[in-house]
C-alpha cells in the first residue's frame, strides 16, 4: 500500500483528506504540533473509517527543521495541508506569512530529499482573486500582492503558492518531484471534529445573532467533501502534475445562504438585506465586517477549468453542505 503523508492532521480540510484516502487503501501519516491531540484525531477518522494500523502521527512544527525529513520518510505523496488561517484584517501579516511559506519550504526541501512523487499543496482562491472585481477569474489569475483591499491571510497564501512554482522551476533537473496546487474558494460542511473550521464562520455569523441583516455581496463557496475528492485526484492524476485547480462550486449573495438556512427552519437567519451605507457604518466598530466592504454589491463569476477538464470534477451544490453545518454547530453547542 502506498504511503502518503499529510501535514496538519488535525485541519478541517486535513481530517476529510486522511478519512478519503484510508477509504480508499493508502496509509497515511500525518503531522501534528502536539502528539496530544493523536486520540483525538483518531476519533474523529473512526467516526467514518476504520484507521486501525492505516495511520500514523509525528509531531513537527512549520517553524523548525527538526523531524521532517525522518516524517516524509517512505512517502509516495504528499497533501501539505498545514498553514494558519485568519480572517481578520488586524492580524500581523509576518505571523501569517513565516509559517506558510517556511513550512511549505520545509516540506518541499524534504519531500525532493525523500524521492517523492508527487506534491500537492492546499493553496486557497486568496491566492488567485484576493482584492479583484474582475467579472471572471479562473485557475490562470493570481492576486496582486500591491493591493491595499487583501488581508495578511491573502498575503501569506499568495506569497506561499508563489514560492512553490518559484521553487519547482529552480530545482535540478535530475529532482523530478511534480506538484500542483489545490485553491479552494471558501469550504462549507460538517467537521469530522469539534474544531469546525474558519471558513464555516460563513453559517455560524448568520445563526448566532451577530448579523441582524446581511450586506450584499457575493460568496462562493464549496463542500468540502469535494475539496478531499480533488486533493486525491489531483494527487494521482497524470495529467494535474503542473497545475492550479480553483474550486468553486457555486456563487451565492450571502442573503442567498441565509434563505437556504430559513428554507430548513433555520429561523434566526437575518430575513433582510443591509443597506450599503448602514454595513459601512457598522464596520467602523466591526473588524469582521471591514473584509466585506470592498466587495458591497459586488459578485463575480469563477471559473473552475483545470478541476472540471483534467480532474473530471463535477462539483455538488452547496445547500446540504450548509444545512449539515448548521447542524453540527448546534450539536456541538457552538451554537444555542
Amino acid at each position: 500500500m502506498d504511503k502518503v503523508f499529510v501535514s496538519g492532521g488535525s485541519g478541517y480540510i486535513a481530517l476529510h483528506c486522511i478519512a478519503k484516502l484510508i477509504k480508499k487503501g493508502y496509509v497515511v501519516k500525518t503531522s501534528i504540533r502536539s502528539i496530544d491531540r493523536k486520540q483525538e484525531i483518531i476519533d474523529s477518522i473512526s467516526k467514518v473509517v476504520d484507521c486501525k494500523e492505516k495511520l500514523e502521527f509525528c509531531q513537527l512544527d512549520l517553524l523548525k527543521d527538526d523531524g521532517w525529513d525522518d516524517a516524509l520518510n517512505g512517502c509516495k505523496y504528499v497533501l501539505h495541508t498545514a498553514s494558519p488561517v485568519s480572517l481578520l484584517l488586524s492580524n500581523n501579516p509576518e505571523d501569517l506569512i513565516k509559517p506558510a511559506v517556511n513550512g511549505l519550504e520545509r516540506c518541499l526541501n524534504s519531500a525532493v530529499k525523500n524521492n517523492v512523487k508527487r506534491f500537492v499543496m492546499t493553496s486557497s482562491f486568496s491566492a488567485i482573486g484576493a482584492g479583484s472585481k474582475e467579472e471572471e477569474l479562473d485557475d490562470t489569475n493570481w492576486t496582486d500582492l500591491n493591493n491595499l483591499n487583501i488581508s495578511p491571510y491573502d498575503i501569506s497564501k499568495t506569497m506561499a503558492e508563489k514560492f512553490l512554482w518559484e521553487y519547482v522551476s529552480k530545482l535540478d533537473k535530475s529532482k523530478n518531484i511534480e506538484v500542483c496546487s489545490v485553491n479552494p474558494v471558501i469550504v462549507v460542511g460538517p467537521s469530522l471534529s469539534k474544531d469546525v473550521g474558519v471558513s464555516n464562520t460563513v453559517v455560524k455569523k448568520l445563526l448566532d445573532g451577530s448579523t441582524p441583516m446581511v450586506p450584499r455581496f457575493g460568496v462562493h463557496l464549496v463542500d468540502v467533501k469535494d475539496v478531499a475528492d480533488m486533493h486525491i485526484e489531483a494527487m494521482i492524476n497524470p495529467k494535474a502534475a503542473g497545475k492550479r485547480f480553483l474550486l468553486s462550486s457555486e456563487s451565492l449573495w450571502f442573503k442567498d445562504i441565509s434563505n437556504i438556512l430559513r428554507s430548513y427552519n433555520f429561523d434566526k437567519a437575518p430575513k433582510f438585506t443591509a443597506p450599503n451605507l448602514l454595513v459601512k457604518i457598522l464596520a467602523i466598530f466591526d473588524k469582521e465586517l471591514k473584509i466585506v466592504l470592498f466587495y458591497l454589491g459586488f459578485k463575480n463569476k469563477l471559473n473552475s477549468n483545470n478541476a472540471k477538464k483534467i480532474l473530471k470534477w463535477k462539483p455538488k451544490k452547496v445547500n446540504q453542505a450548509i444545512i449539515d453545518t448548521a447542524k453540527q454547530l448546534y450539536e456541538f453547542g457552538i451554537l444555542k
